[in-house]
């Protein structure tokens, strides 16, 4: 792990270094995949790098392997238009000579190389795992490090991963995606903590053995602990530390539910529950800014619901959480200050449920809201610089929730100097129903700043785009559902694209999601 103020010198363009960075001319991602009856696995993209980076060509090399790391079948190819791309398992196998027909577990690796700097070695890329039932999503997990400094500038501090949610019952349990990098490893070990909702700790170590280079280990604790008593029916969540080399070590995890079947994931995140230091906290803001805020989307009309999780990870602190609702036009229907106290370390996670709160609050079940978390710290307190936070979007029932991995954003004032923002999110349009929502909020305590977006819209079968233009107001946003919409129906013809946001305003946030007639929810964060 690496500190969040370096992280953010990367985002902002910025160096304390006296020697100027390395330039990324390899970026990278990896995945663990599926393909078996009613499960399929695909990596989506679009060309970025042409509208943001302004580079004209990227050479993409695609390698998909065994569980044992073994090379199964590699291509390569060209990217040279500002278009959506989609990478399928079952062509990748069909291009090893292996029949379709049976279950296939393995890892799928995507390289991007430049003769310009990327500057991000993480590219913006998407695992979707979809079926007849269900369509889930999660953005670049882990990847093969380029070189030595980037291992070394990506883990200055070694951590457990957390901060995502886990089911046991009868129909539902949880797994977790583990991929060695290329470097072999001796009598590797796999050590989890359960916490079930009355802050009760299970732990659970697993002999993995030596590990192959490549190698990928699908794990399904619930199968060799009680997880399901554990759990006792309720949410849960895990923290988990691993050995593995020379790769960055963050995990597609989530949860199968066996009946559909259909499956919901995330990625797992740093637990700082021992980070300390000055950096792992974030500056006192001046009165006119809250330390650090989000905006998220809501649904409660019906039987949907929104809850949101704060997890036993963050740096040793005590803050406090409100919350703030809106619709479209950033008119606040309501707020609740102090609504939780959250404390770190602490074995305990919190939800916030979201429908609960707003029936307290008298605020009708519109069909979208949006709502302001706001961070605050108490008096000799610091806030965390990492205040991570897991968003479930669901339908009441069995079936599964989203629980998308997202961050509150902090003071930040050097964002104001930037005079434009570049985002992008893909339409998962082959879906019956998917949006796009594109929400304005910034931790400024009064936000006056409108949003003037320029839209446009990409899709696969060629480098056709429809162009839009939008005006989201201070605390408002924009939901866009393509099977609500002519024009865009029209043009994704039920495949899935890509659209970008090109805003004068550096607060824009975007979310996508799809939600499948079985009730299974799937969505993440945009770039």
């Amino acid at each position: 792990m690496r500190s969040y103020y370096a992280h953010l010198e990367t985002a902002m363009g910025k160096t304390v270094e006296a020697i100027s960075p390395k330039p990324t001319f390899r970026s990278s991602a990896i995945f663990p995949v599926f393909h078996q009856k009613d499960i399929s696995s695909r990596i989506l993209f679009m060309g970025y790098w042409m509208l943001k980076r302004n580079i004209q060509s990227i050479g993409a090399v695609v390698t998909l392997r065994s569980l044992a790391g073994a090379l199964l079948s590699r291509m390569n190819f060209q990217i040279q238009e500002a278009k959506t791309y989609r990478l399928e398992v079952k062509e990748m196998l069909e291009k090893a000579g292996i029949q379709t027909d049976k279950p296939f577990e393995g890892s799928m690796e995507v390289e991007f190389y430049s003769n310009s700097n990327m500057v991000f070695p993480f590219p913006a890329t998407v695992i979707n795992y979809y079926g007849p039932a269900f369509s889930t999503v999660v953005h670049t997990a882990q990847r093969v490090y380029n070189d030595y400094d980037d291992l070394q500038r990506n883990s200055q501090t070694a951590v457990p991963e957390s901060g995502f949610n886990i089911y046991a019952d009868e129909d539902h349990e949880p797994f977790l995606g583990l991929i060695n990098g290329p470097v072999h490893v001796k009598n590797s070990k796999i050590r989890m903590q359960f916490y079930n909702h009355e802050g009760k700790v299970l732990s659970y170590v697993k002999e993995l053995g030596d590990l192959a280079p490549y190698q990928t280990n699908i794990l399904y604790p619930a199968r060799e602990t009680d997880l399901k008593g554990f759990l006792m029916g309720k949410v849960g969540a895990c923290k988990v530390n691993f050995d593995v080399q020379w790769i960055f070590p963050r995990l597609v995890v989530g949860n199968l539910q066996k009946s559909l079947p259909a499956l919901s994931i995330t990625h797992s995140y740093y637990d700082c529950t021992k980070a300390e230091t000055d950096s792992d906290y974030w500056k006192q803001p001046p009165a006119e800014w809250y330390t650090a805020s989000l905006m998220i989307p809501v649904t409660i009309e019906g039987s949907h619901f929104t809850n949101v999780y704060f997890y036993p990870i963050y740096s040793p602190s005590i803050f406090t959480i409100d919350v703030e609702f809106y619709d479209k036009n950033g008119t606040l229907l309501g707020k609740k200050t102090n609504i939780v106290q959250v404390k770190s370390p602490d074995d305990k996670f919190i939800v916030l449920h979201f429908k609960e709160i707003c029936r307290d609050l008298k605020i009708s079940p519109l069909p979208e809201l949006g709502a302001r978390i706001i961070a605050k710290t108490l008096e000799g307190s610091r806030l965390p610089a990492r205040v991570k936070l897991g968003l479930d979007m669901g339908v009441e029932g069995p079936q599964l929730p989203c629980n998308i991995c997202t961050n509150l954003q902090p003071f930040n004032p050097p964002l104001e100097a930037k005079p434009k923002s570049f985002k992008w999110a893909p339409f998962l349009a082959a879906q019956p129903h998917s949006s796009v929502w594109l929400m304005n909020s910034s931790p400024h305590v009064n936000h006056t700043q409108t949003a003037d977006v320029d839209l446009t819209f990409f899709r696969e079968k060629d480098a056709t785009t429809l162009n839009r233009t939008l005006h989201i107001p201070p605390q408002g946003f924009t939901v866009i559902y393509p099977d609500q919409d002519a024009e865009l129906a029209a043009f994704f013809e039920n495949q899935i694209g890509w659209c970008t946001a090109t805003t004068n305003n550096p607060y824009l946030t975007t979310y996508y999601f799809s939600e499948n007639a079985s009730g299974v929810v799937g969505g993440d964060h945009g770039f």
